[in-house]
């Protein structure tokens, strides 16, 4: 490198580079930096190769190595055991399943009960909340609570025009009865 060919040859970067690691001023054009780099090079006489310098600093990184240990094959159990610590979760199923259940406030014993049951559970729970939440926003959104309202409406309704909720074969006297009256008001025809 102690041609000035060389020198003529780097560019800006390169000849910045070569300047900041002899310790000399990286500030000027590319003239005034090859000027500099020569009369440190005369100076100096050390026959230092472009390659070498800008080889020191791709060294310079590798050398920082990380290291890793090695252990060991785990088990699965162990491996999991390991996971839940590390993520704050539960390891097993089971307590899986506790939590869970205890989030959604299902009964936390082992025997799981009939769907019919949850279905109630759930329901009963949410209608007071639906029903608010259709008075908040002036309609229903739910199929559950539009479901629930349709048959509060029926059940007023048939209150409201004398048809009974219970058993029809108690009506049927008082049906016959009012067609007896009936047909003694207008005769029969």
């Amino acid at each position: 490198m102690a041609e000035v060919v060389e020198l003529q040859k780097l560019k800006l970067a390169e000849l910045r580079q070569e300047c900041e690691a002899r310790g000399l001023e990286t500030k000027g054009n590319k003239g005034e930096l090859i000027a500099r780099l020569q009369a440190y090079l005369d100076e100096h006489e050390e026959d230092v190769d472009v390659d070498d310098v800008l080889a020191e600093d791709a060294v310079v990184a590798p050398a920082e190595k990380k290291v890793v240990k090695i252990a060991p094959p785990l088990t699965t159990g162990e491996r999991l055991q390991k996971r839940a610590e590390r993520f704050n979760v539960p390891a097993t199923t089971e307590s899986k399943k506790a939590i869970r259940a205890a989030r959604f406030g299902l009964p936390t014993d082992a025997s799981s009960p009939s769907p019919g049951l949850v279905a109630n559970s759930k329901a009963a729970v949410n209608v007071d909340q639906l029903k608010k939440r259709a008075e908040r926003f002036g309609m229903n959104v739910s199929s559950i609570s539009q479901k629930i309202e349709e048959d509060e409406k029926l059940k007023k309704r048939k209150e409201r025009f004398g048809i009974l909720t219970s058993a029809t074969s108690a009506g049927a006297p008082d049906v016959e009865a009012k067609k007896m009256k009936r047909a003694e008001r207008f005769g029969k025809v």
